[in-house]
């Protein structure tokens, strides 16, 4: 083979160093300068005197965090609930969001597709102890597992012992190819290529939060019944709620309806598509569509049912896992919860069971929303705990 010519070598090295320099400095000013702009505009906000707890806290959002998109949240109490939109859909220009604007949910997905393996498995359709291998094409079976075989539960639980992201050809190129689109190559045939013969430590051992294990989930259970992960989560969890402005984003309908996705700095970015790894984070929904999600969990209302909420490990960040939610606190101060976020979206919601009580927040920037809907839980929970005079 003939040597590359020594002034082409000095080319590639060039590039080489112009691609790694423009990347760091895009890393820079991701990270590094929401935080600037965030401490600038805390110091010129001053909150307006009139407005009450849960506007003052939506306000310093809009304010400091997060300037661009559409914000909707959603606080739900036993004595009624309170609804807020804020920001524009599409650019100043545009109108505000309402109950009917569909926003990505990112991660929340993920309570989603566990409703449907609960589902699935009181219909008799499969086993949460079912060997995922046994659900795999032959041509993608797994390789030697330990401690044991991988199970349905230990895809719904973080226990997998599966990577967060499918690394390999495929990921790498949409990272670098089409970092708005990191997950752009990832197709069923890529994903299922990927899990042949891959050996797989760790088993049941510890939590990883994996979105390949929950897009792995999402595959098995589109196999077992017979069509696709959309048809079968329409089926036997949106349809039975009424959830009707809740799909993936591949096959999103309404598009007046949709939310603009921002990324940190407030530019606009295309909506994620996450192909195989959809059952992971790629559904759409209204803050209509999630009040609906929030109060069926709250009520124990089919699909749905307390086996979703019951812890069955431990994080390593001190929390407790259940299918497909996160679990904070013990008693009456146990909040159950998930959060999302894609490309130019964030989203939050939680519960506190003991009191009947939750919080949805939904922006279409991708600016974290945990500390405002947290915040606002809390308060809604310290308020309906002060007994009345």
């Amino acid at each position: 083979m003939t040597p590359l010519p020594q002034a082409m070598l000095d080319a590639l090295g060039l590039l080489f160093r112009l691609w790694l320099a423009w990347f760091g400095l895009h890393w820079l000013a991701l990270t590094i300068g929401p935080r600037l702009q965030r401490v600038w505009r805390a110091r010129r906000w001053r909150p307006d005197p009139g407005a009450d707890a849960v506007q003052a806290a939506i306000d310093r959002h809009l304010a400091v965090d997060a300037r661009a998109g559409a914000l909707a949240v959603a606080l739900v109490t036993p004595a009624g609930e309170r609804r807020c939109y804020a920001g524009h859909v599409d650019g100043p220009d545009s109108p505000a969001p309402d109950a009917d604007t569909r926003l990505e949910i990112g991660s929340i997905t993920k309570t989603l597709t566990a409703t449907l393996l609960v589902a699935m498995q009181r219909m008799g359709r499969i086993d949460l102890t079912t060997p995922v291998d046994g659900l795999l094409p032959e041509t993608a079976r797994l390789g030697p597992q330990s401690p044991r075989p991988m199970t349905l539960e230990d895809l719904a639980t973080q226990r997998s012992g599966l990577p967060r992201l499918p690394w390999g050809w495929a990921m790498l190129a949409g990272l670098y190819l089409r970092p708005r689109q990191p997950y752009a190559w990832i197709s069923e045939d890529v994903l299922l290529r990927w899990l042949r013969g891959r050996r797989v430590r760790g088993v049941g051992r510890k939590c990883r939060y994996s979105n390949l294990g929950f897009g792995l989930l999402g595959l098995v259970l589109a196999r077992r019944a017979q069509c696709t992960y959309g048809e079968a989560l329409r089926r036997h969890v949106l349809d039975p709620l009424g959830m009707t402005a809740t799909g993936l984003s591949s096959t999103a309908a309404m598009p007046d309806r949709q939310a603009m996705p921002h990324g940190p700095l407030g530019f606009r970015t295309p909506p994620w598509n996450v192909r195989a790894l959809e059952a992971a984070g790629g559904l759409h929904s209204s803050l209509d569509d999630m009040v609906r999600w929030l109060r069926a969990n709250l009520d124990l209302q089919a699909p749905i049912d307390a086996s979703l909420h019951a812890p069955r490990a431990d994080t390593a960040a001190g929390r407790r896992i259940a299918l497909g939610w996160q679990i904070s606190g013990s008693g009456d101060a146990t909040v159950v919860w998930h959060n999302g976020g894609t490309g130019g979206s964030r989203s939050l919601i939680a519960f506190a069971p003991a009191h009947g009580i939750g919080v949805i927040v939904m922006s279409s920037q991708a600016v974290a929303v945990d500390a405002l809907g947290m915040s606002l839980l809390q308060s809604a929970v310290r308020a309906a705990s002060v007994p009345s005079a």
